[in-house]
Protein backbone atom coordinates (compact mmCIF):
# COMPACT_ATOMS: atom_id res chain seq x y z
CA UNK A 1 0.00 0.00 0.00
CA UNK A 2 1.02 3.41 -0.73
CA UNK A 3 -0.47 6.52 0.60
CA UNK A 4 -0.38 10.53 -0.44
CA UNK A 5 2.61 12.12 0.69
CA UNK A 6 0.09 15.22 0.38
CA UNK A 7 -3.09 14.58 1.50
CA UNK A 8 -2.58 11.16 3.19
CA UNK A 9 -5.32 9.53 0.96
CA UNK A 10 -4.46 5.97 -0.51
CA UNK A 11 -2.76 5.89 -3.85
CA UNK A 12 -4.87 4.37 -6.45
CA UNK A 13 -3.02 2.24 -9.57
CA UNK A 14 -3.51 2.77 -12.72
CA UNK A 15 -1.72 2.90 -16.10
CA UNK A 16 2.56 1.85 -14.66
CA UNK A 17 1.18 4.75 -11.53
CA UNK A 18 -0.27 5.65 -8.54
CA UNK A 19 -2.38 8.53 -8.06
CA UNK A 20 -4.69 10.21 -6.01
CA UNK A 21 -8.16 10.44 -6.47
CA UNK A 22 -8.30 13.71 -3.68
CA UNK A 23 -4.89 15.55 -4.86
CA UNK A 24 -3.54 15.85 -8.18
CA UNK A 25 -0.57 13.74 -6.65
CA UNK A 26 1.10 10.90 -9.20
CA UNK A 27 3.98 8.50 -8.65
CA UNK A 28 5.49 6.98 -11.82
CA UNK A 29 6.40 3.43 -11.70
CA UNK A 30 9.80 3.24 -13.19
CA UNK A 31 10.59 -0.33 -12.40
CA UNK A 32 9.22 -3.74 -11.43
CA UNK A 33 10.26 -5.61 -7.97
CA UNK A 34 12.35 -8.12 -8.08
CA UNK A 35 13.17 -10.98 -6.05
CA UNK A 36 16.94 -11.21 -5.60
CA UNK A 37 17.41 -14.03 -3.11
CA UNK A 38 15.54 -17.13 -1.86
CA UNK A 39 15.23 -18.44 1.47
CA UNK A 40 14.76 -21.79 3.02
CA UNK A 41 12.53 -21.94 5.65
CA UNK A 42 13.37 -24.62 8.81
CA UNK A 43 11.23 -26.38 10.71
CA UNK A 44 11.90 -25.61 14.57
CA UNK A 45 11.54 -28.64 16.38
CA UNK A 46 8.77 -28.43 19.29
CA UNK A 47 9.35 -29.62 22.86
CA UNK A 48 6.91 -31.38 25.15
CA UNK A 49 4.52 -29.03 27.28
CA UNK A 50 5.47 -32.03 29.62
CA UNK A 51 7.99 -34.15 30.34
CA UNK A 52 7.93 -37.43 31.83
CA UNK A 53 9.80 -36.06 35.09
CA UNK A 54 7.09 -33.56 35.41
CA UNK A 55 4.03 -36.02 36.78
CA UNK A 56 5.83 -37.73 39.82
CA UNK A 57 4.69 -41.42 40.57
CA UNK A 58 2.27 -39.77 42.86
CA UNK A 59 -1.28 -39.24 42.90
CA UNK A 60 -3.57 -42.25 41.25
CA UNK A 61 -6.58 -41.88 39.43
CA UNK A 62 -8.99 -44.21 37.76
CA UNK A 63 -8.40 -42.86 33.79
CA UNK A 64 -8.50 -45.44 31.37
CA UNK A 65 -5.18 -45.73 29.03
CA UNK A 66 -5.74 -44.45 25.14
CA UNK A 67 -2.59 -46.96 24.01
CA UNK A 68 -2.69 -50.10 26.47
CA UNK A 69 -6.54 -49.94 28.39
CA UNK A 70 -5.22 -50.15 31.97
CA UNK A 71 -7.49 -48.32 34.05
CA UNK A 72 -5.15 -46.49 36.39
CA UNK A 73 -2.46 -43.30 36.06
CA UNK A 74 -0.87 -40.79 37.48
CA UNK A 75 -1.50 -37.22 37.30
CA UNK A 76 -0.92 -33.82 37.41
CA UNK A 77 -2.94 -30.74 37.29
CA UNK A 78 -1.48 -27.29 35.01
CA UNK A 79 -1.88 -23.90 34.11
CA UNK A 80 -1.04 -23.96 31.03
CA UNK A 81 -3.26 -21.40 29.17
CA UNK A 82 -4.36 -17.95 30.61
CA UNK A 83 -6.26 -17.76 33.92
CA UNK A 84 -9.79 -17.42 32.75
CA UNK A 85 -9.26 -20.71 30.94
CA UNK A 86 -9.29 -24.00 33.02
CA UNK A 87 -6.22 -26.14 34.37
CA UNK A 88 -4.97 -29.23 31.86
CA UNK A 89 -4.46 -32.13 33.31
CA UNK A 90 -1.67 -34.25 32.44
CA UNK A 91 -1.66 -38.34 32.87
CA UNK A 92 0.42 -41.09 32.43
CA UNK A 93 -0.50 -44.96 32.15
CA UNK A 94 0.91 -46.99 35.28
CA UNK A 95 1.48 -49.51 33.08
CA UNK A 96 2.89 -48.60 29.78
CA UNK A 97 3.66 -44.89 30.53
CA UNK A 98 2.00 -43.06 28.05
CA UNK A 99 1.42 -39.57 28.70
CA UNK A 100 -1.52 -37.48 27.34
CA UNK A 101 -3.32 -34.39 28.45
CA UNK A 102 -7.11 -34.16 29.11
CA UNK A 103 -8.75 -30.83 27.95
Amino acid sequence: MEFCPTCGNLLRYGQSQFFCSTCPYIARIERQVEIKKKQLLVKKSIDPVVKKDDIPKGPETEAPCPRCGHDKAYFKTMQIRSADEPESRFYRCVKCEQTWREE
